[in-house]
């Protein structure tokens, strides 16, 4: 668009259901030590209300009246919006949807509300192993990488800080990365490709460009000379596991041919003479996946992960 926002379009003419997905470039690398988790903290106030819809639920209600759904998600590079809807209300779903983006209202008497909310699903997650194996790999990566912070946060992180407010905190947040370049949309509906550009056009148009830069760091994800290094967490359920995690250079370049995607199909077949087959025949696995590590802009990782049986820990 015009603003400079990316917008990818899906024309569907048998689809009974139209779908939207708002992506803005800026996740929990974003956070301010200040305020760890503020940017997953702004996705759940981004919700409550607009200048055009100032109910806090109205936007919610609209979408599960109309057979549509909606959630957001916040991960380390970016922070994503997205909903789906009985394709005759796609207009409608998008004008209210599009309003987050153009003028939210960040309400004083939700920040305390949404705070708890963060609050609990935090604590949610502290009986999940794969949640407190990733808190315990934050500990060993590189303390100046914004991967080693708290990106859920909690009613410690979430609070005013000195002269600065939450609230306050959440307008600076919005305002330095919610900008129309580096934020993409995509449209899925029943209508022509034509008809779904003038859609984005005009609820999209009006997002604000302020020509921001998304956040990124020249620190590497280990400290030089750290690794190897060997990492043994005690999991609550009863599950064993080996993860071999291997630090590469940055592939976002290669997309297209994906490169891991070949490695890991490799590592990770499952037939004759495959590594799971040499590894079962011995008694000590009992399943093997390889490519799951972390690819950002600035640093990547490629993991293979083994799930053991009792004698395959010795």
């Amino acid at each position: 668009l015009d603003n400079g926002m990316k917008v990818l379009l899906i024309s569907d003419p048998s689809t009974d259901k139209a779908a939207a997905s708002v992506d803005v470039n800026a996740g929990s690398n974003s956070d301010t030590k200040e305020f760890a988790g503020l940017a997953h903290f702004l996705e759940h106030m981004l919700f409550l209300g607009t200048d055009k819809y100032p109910s806090s639920g109205e936007y919610q209600e609209f979408i599960s009246s109309h057979g549509g759904s909606h959630n957001a998600y916040t991960s380390y590079e970016n922070t994503n919006y997205y909903f789906d809807i009985d394709k005759a209300y796609l207009d409608d779903a998008l004008d209210r949807f599009s309003q987050f983006f153009i003028a939210p209202l960040f309400t004083q008497e939700y920040v305390d509300r949404e705070r708890n909310a963060v609050h609990s699903e935090y604590q949610s997650g502290l009986q999940d192993d794969g949640r407190r194996g990733n808190a315990v790999f934050k500990v060993i990566v590189n303390q100046a990488h914004p991967m080693a912070g708290f990106s859920v946060g909690s009613l410690d992180t979430l609070q005013d800080h000195g002269s600065q407010t939450l609230r306050n905190a959440l307008l600076e947040h919005y305002d330095r990365y919610y900008s129309a370049n580096l934020m993409s949309v995509a449209i899925l509906g029943a209508e022509s490709l034509d008809e779904l550009e003038l859609k984005a056009r005009t609820y999209f148009s009006p997002v604000a460009n302020k020509n921001r830069k998304a956040p990124v760091t020249a620190e590497p994800a280990f400290v030089p000379g750290s690794l190897p290094a060997l990492l043994a967490v005690e999991p609550i359920r009863d599950s064993r596991s080996l993860t071999y995690t291997f630090p590469i250079p940055v592939v976002e370049q290669y997309y297209k041919s994906k490169p891991l995607d070949y490695i890991g199909n490799v590592l990770g077949h499952e037939g004759e003479g495959s590594l799971l087959s040499v590894l079962r025949n011995k008694g000590w696995a009992n399943g093997l996946s390889a490519g799951g590590g972390f690819s950002y802009a600035d640093n990547a990782a490629f993991s293979v992960a083994v799930s053991l049986t009792e004698e395959g820990v010795d």
